[in-house]
């Protein structure tokens, strides 16, 4: 005669099975966000665009309400990030010239936007590193790092789409990922 589990007892092994596959998919998706935030010129570029996000396109309006934002942000997300939300000055500096980034502020954007809002400030071996909010950072030479400083180059970091809006499937995101690196679903503790 076959043995036949009780309900309670399969009830109990489906409802642990979903929580270990739910927590392998948060793993996954820490150990995603940790590979797209190798500097802190990413770090700064991606919560750039989280911030959009969180606030329907808008950029943040100078660096104290985009810090205030970095320190709400969602805890395990910055710990996988690498960035210390009592120590943001380290994340706001270059590792390369260990000066502050210069940040554009009032950059609209949001999912899909590729828009240049992180800047070295004196860079290496001549050329500055420029961080957009669609996750890539580029060496820049002068001349091209003044022009997207400015504002004034429609430039877009090779590879990147330069549409106003997400392409079908892709979200925006050069890598292919939704939302820009970091960007919770909604509000951070909401």
């Amino acid at each position: 005669m076959p043995t036949v589990t009780p309900r309670p007892v399969r009830a109990v092994v489906f409802a642990l099975a979903v929580a270990v596959a739910i927590g392998c998919q948060t793993d996954n998706r820490l150990n995603d966000l940790a590979g797209m935030n190798k500097s802190n010129i990413q770090r700064v570029s991606n919560l750039y665009a989280a911030f959009q996000n969180a606030k329907g396109g808008a950029g943040p309006k100078d660096e104290a309400e985009f810090k205030e934002f970095i320190a709400a942000y969602a805890t395990d997300y910055l710990k996988a990030m690498n960035v210390d939300p009592a120590n943001l000055d380290k994340t706001f500096t270059s590792e390369r010239d260990n000066k502050p980034f210069k940040i554009r502020y009032k950059v609209g954007g949001g999912r899909g936007a590729v828009a240049p809002v992180v800047f070295e400030t004196e860079g290496k071996d001549g050329k500055k590193q420029v961080g957009f909010t669609g996750g890539n950072v580029e060496d820049v030479a002068e001349a091209e790092y003044a022009a997207l400083w400015s504002g004034k180059s429609g430039t877009a970091p090779a590879g990147a789409p330069t549409m106003s809006g997400p392409p079908a499937g892709g979200g925006g995101r050069p890598a292919g990922g939704g939302r820009p690196a970091g960007a919770p679903a909604g509000p951070p503790g909401g």
